[in-house]
């Protein structure tokens, strides 16, 4: 059984230098991955929220699912 995803830990792998978010306005959708596995972000976003208006975060600073970005 693998351990749950830390707040800040990539969805492809267990880097947690991730600067790249993806969330939805309805927070239902929110990832976030390490600059080696942005596109796969990308797609994974694509394909299991078609059709929702996300917004997709990019930074200098680690990012969290989770956290409200207001």
């Amino acid at each position: 059984m693998e351990k749950p995803k830390l707040k800040n830990e990539c969805l492809f792998c267990r880097s947690r230098f991730c600067y790249e978010r993806v969330v939805s306005k309805d927070m239902k959708y929110d990832e976030v991955a390490c600059t080696k596995h942005v596109k796969e972000l990308h797609k994974h976003s694509d394909v299991t929220a078609p059709g929702v208006m996300k917004s997709f975060i990019s930074g200098t600073g680690i990012q969290k699912r989770g956290v409200d970005f207001k």
